[in-house]
């Protein structure tokens, strides 16, 4: 499932206003006659002119381009971050019921297995599992798989 992520919208919006007050500082040079290739005319500039964005307020153009810049770059690690929730997933394995029997003293019991471990044992090549302690001796025996059943569905 693919969801859209709110951190990749800001990480957009950012990069896109960064990007947008860097133009408008730069096409506002290069309408005033400067060349972006004379460095020291382009500084003079940047750092001489007061910019109006309305209402009285004034600035230099280096000052949109530092904040556009620090914008691209907040808007950039919010793209690289991966915050996007990951759903959890449940696996339904098949679980088998093998009845295993001890080899010193017969007893026998019930446990539970997935069909990929049994196969990971060798079932059903090889009829033995690994150790386990008897409960009815207390030694530790490799039993025997007498029978394997499947259980019934719903």
């Amino acid at each position: 499932m693919v969801a859209r992520s709110s951190t990749r919208i800001f990480g957009l919006v950012f990069t896109s206003l960064g990007l947008a007050s860097i133009i408008v500082a730069l096409s506002n040079a290069w309408a005033s006659g400067v060349s972006f290739l004379d460095l020291s005319a382009l500084n003079v500039f940047l750092w001489a002119n007061r910019f109006n964005i309305g209402f009285g307020i004034e600035f230099e153009p280096i000052y949109l381009i530092i904040v556009g810049a620090v914008t691209i770059l907040l808007g950039v690690s919010l793209l690289a971050c991966r915050t996007e929730r990951i759903e959890e997933v449940t696996v339904i394995t098949d679980d088998v019921t093998a009845t295993l029997e001890c080899t010193f003293c017969g007893y026998q019991w019930k446990e539970l297995f997935s069909e990929k471990q049994l196969e990971s044992m060798g079932f059903p090549r090889n009829r033995k599992i690994s150790r386990r302690k008897c409960v009815v001796c207390g030694r530790f025996t490799r039993p025997k798989i007498i029978e394997v059943r499947t259980p019934r569905a719903f």
